[in-house]
């Protein structure tokens, strides 16, 4: 196959839940083509007994497993304290929040033998998962009135369910850090987290 060749569109659209007897939930989900549907989860309320962590779970019946787990910050999970699985197999994460380069500033992902960049574009608003030979970006899409925005992506290469599993579920995730903007404010931020932390 010509990985050049292989490119296909997908869209996301948010969605929330509320039931009396069950936490609420919110998150994304999409059919991705001949992968099927797929679905991000996590609960926008504020658990106490969770110690201030937030967890984003991606399901879909030709996806891994995938879990984010971080820091709560803006109601989802952030790039600080952060655990990815797949299959219950953990990734390894590196990024640099004081990094003022784009490129160090790139979230760095380990997994199985691939080495993943993600990165932040367009000031935050197009997130970018790259390997050798694959890229999946997604961005805002198109406007559903009054209030949702879809989020459009388009995978180039010969994409697999793990390359989309993990651009997806980051999708969920406060990766605001990985803009310059972010960076600047992470400083006082990641100050903030010391002394959270060593409160708990």
């Amino acid at each position: 196959m010509e990985p050049s060749s292989e490119s296909f569109e997908f869209e996301l659209t948010p969605y929330s839940v509320s039931a009396k007897k069950e936490l609420p939930k919110a998150g994304v989900k999409g059919d991705m083509g001949h992968f099927g549907s797929v679905t991000v989860e996590r609960c926008p309320l504020y658990r106490p007994l969770e110690k201030g962590m937030d967890t984003a779970r991606l399901s879909g019946p030709a996806f891994p497993e995938t879990s984010f787990r971080g820091k709560r910050r803006s109601g989802k999970p952030s790039l600080f304290k952060a655990e990815l699985t797949l299959e219950g197999r953990h990734a390894e994460l590196r990024f640099n929040a004081r990094a003022l380069r784009k490129e160090d500033r790139a979230l760095r992902i380990a997994y199985e033998g691939r080495e993943y960049v993600y990165s932040s574009e367009e000031w935050g608003s197009v997130k970018v998962l790259e390997r050798e030979g694959v890229r999946v970006s997604i961005e805002p899409g198109r406007h559903v009135p009054p209030t949702t925005t879809c989020r459009a992506g388009t995978a180039t290469g010969p994409v697999d369910a793990v390359d989309l599993a993990i651009a997806i579920v980051l999708e969920e995730v406060d990766t605001e850090v990985l803009t310059l903007g972010g960076a600047v404010l992470s400083s006082p931020f990641a100050l903030m987290q010391r002394f959270s932390d060593t409160a708990e």
